[in-house]
């Protein structure tokens, strides 16, 4: 019984380390900002959270392809996070990507800029490319 007890305490306690957040606009502006985002592609950031996934952490989506998007900024598992795929660009764990500290996530996501610009994500194609974006002004 007491071996029993143990476990579901150390579940419990796993559970709760890998709890997600749905963060406010403002609140992810100043956490991006504080992971070395620049203050003015900052709209693009907050628009690309906006129409991936409403800023929650926790988000998990299965595609048509068989792949899966994970995390705030949806990072597709093909390549970037560990996987069936066995790509790992940015060398972490796709279950990493759906808790609470996003630091690891802003990190991939950087990443995939880099190599491919926001156009990686359709929900920026087609909701902020050439639109108004969010203003993030009054998080400052």
């Amino acid at each position: 019984m007491k071996v029993y007890a143990t476990v579901l305490l150390a579940l419990a306690v796993s559970c709760a380390l890998i709890e997600a957040k749905t963060f406010t606009r403002c609140e992810l502006a100043r956490t991006l900002a504080n992971n070395g985002i620049a203050k003015t592609s900052l709209p693009d950031w907050i628009c690309l959270v906006e129409n991936e996934n409403a800023f929650s952490t926790a988000a998990k989506r299965k595609n048509k392809d068989g792949s899966t998007d994970y995390g705030i900024f949806r990072i597709n598992n093909k390549l970037w996070c560990n996987s069936i795929y066995g790509s790992n660009d940015c060398n972490v764990s796709c279950g990493s990507l759906i808790n609470d500290d996003i630091t690891d996530d802003i990190m991939c996501a950087k990443l995939i800029i880099k190599r491919h610009g926001f156009n990686a994500w359709d929900g920026w194609k087609y909701f902020c490319q050439g639109k108004q974006l969010p203003s993030v002004n009054s998080c400052f």
